[in-house]
């Protein structure tokens, strides 16, 4: 068995390989690839025949003001003749060991059956939601609009600041690549508009994909008038669209903007992910917690003893025991503690968190952060 980096002559196999395993056509293969970059997708070979094929991404996920190195693992393919041999593991610890070369510090996943990468040392980590609302209510909105329209030759470039500056202030959201920035302003299937609101402190990029729904392929909002801005604007369109949808936070901005409430929550999954490097992801997060000095101990086949030392947002974690608390977490749950989207509070109380009162709510405390989801599905 061996892993290489797929070329474009392997596109044959790829196209085939996902028609089997997502009933997708070559059109939409060969557009993800294009979107994606042909070097990012890898191919397992067994005796020299190819058995299957996935993507890894590099980038990011942003928490608490910092984005940690990262990749998405998307897209595995296994050809139907190779399946139920084991090889989804195989594929998953190759994949973490190719991000890890690439300076990963976790790697993350949709994924359509959970087990067999739980197994494989990756758990939940944060949401993805989309909300759907009726245009109508958005003219009940008291809010100036100042609207300027993007070519989408230069939307990368003008909206990536802006997104950048809003993660800041979110937990788990992409620290994105191009792969990424393709994919929110192809042009395939359905033509983006871009726009920015206010003096750069906002934008929102749409669809039309039919005659009732408006759909938001991607938005940022630094501030509340930002978001009362991209609502108000999207009731424009309320005339021919009824409806609009778009991915959003757990705690919304736009949501929190409406003026009624006239919406739901027509869509709602978890990404999961695992800690490839624990002291390189505890080093390269950001932290709400001006001060904390904890032991964390993370259980597993090889334990590993940390000293954890935040400051001014920052950490210095080291190999060993140090001062402070100490808690331990099973290895299964490191990643839900790491991105917030279990508490250490909650993981105690269900049986993965160990430590005494005072270590636990200084876990708390050092990994509180906004709820993490992400704005895409990868």
């Amino acid at each position: 068995m061996s892993v290489r980096n797929a070329a474009m002559t392997d596109m044959a196999f790829i196209m085939d390989a996902y028609r089997l395993a997502f009933a997708v056509n070559e059109a939409w293969t060969r557009n993800y690839v294009r979107m994606t970059g042909i070097d990012c997708f890898r191919i397992l070979e067994k005796d020299g025949v190819p058995a299957a094929v996935w993507a890894v991404v590099p980038c990011g996920h942003w928490f608490g003001g910092r984005a940690v190195p990262a990749a998405n693992i998307a897209h595995i393919a296994i050809q139907p003749e190779f399946r139920g041999g084991g090889l989804a593991a195989e594929i998953m610890e190759l994949s973490c060991g190719d991000a890890r070369k690439g300076g990963a510090c976790l790697a993350s996943l949709f994924a359509s059956t959970r087990p067999v990468y739980r197994r494989s040392g990756f758990n939940l980590a944060g949401h993805e939601m989309i909300y759907e609302a009726q245009t109508a209510e958005f003219y009940k909105i008291r809010q100036d609009i100042l609207v300027r329209r993007i070519l989408l030759a230069e939307a990368q470039a003008v909206l990536d600041p802006i997104y950048r500056r809003a993660c800041r202030n979110e937990a788990g959201l992409l620290d994105r690549n191009d792969a990424h920035w393709n994919a929110r302003l192809d042009e395939t299937t359905y033509i983006p508009s871009a726009f920015v609101l206010g003096e750069d402190e906002g934008y929102v990029v749409i669809e039309t994909p039919s005659e009732d729904v408006l759909e938001i392929r991607d938005w940022a909002a630094l501030n509340g008038a930002a978001a009362r801005q991209i609502l108000k604007f999207i009731g424009t369109f309320s005339t021919v669209y009824r409806t609009v949808r778009w991915h959003g936070a757990p705690q919304d901005a736009l949501v929190f903007a409406m003026p009624d409430k006239g919406w739901s929550l027509v869509h709602q999954e978890e990404f999961l992910m695992r800690v490839l490097d624990p002291v390189a992801a505890l080093n390269a997060r950001g932290y709400a917690c001006a001060y904390g000095n904890l032991t964390l101990t993370i259980e597993g086949d090889e334990p590993q003893v940390l000293h954890l030392v935040v400051r001014d947002g920052k950490a210095s974690c080291t190999p060993g025991r140090g001062e402070g608390p100490s808690l331990s977490i099973e290895a299964a749950q490191l990643p839900s503690l790491f991105s917030g989207f279990r508490s250490a509070s909650f993981l105690h109380r269900a049986g993965s968190v160990h430590g005494d009162p005072e270590a636990v709510v200084l876990a708390d405390r050092i990994f509180a952060g906004p709820p993490p989801w992400v704005a895409e599905h990868f």
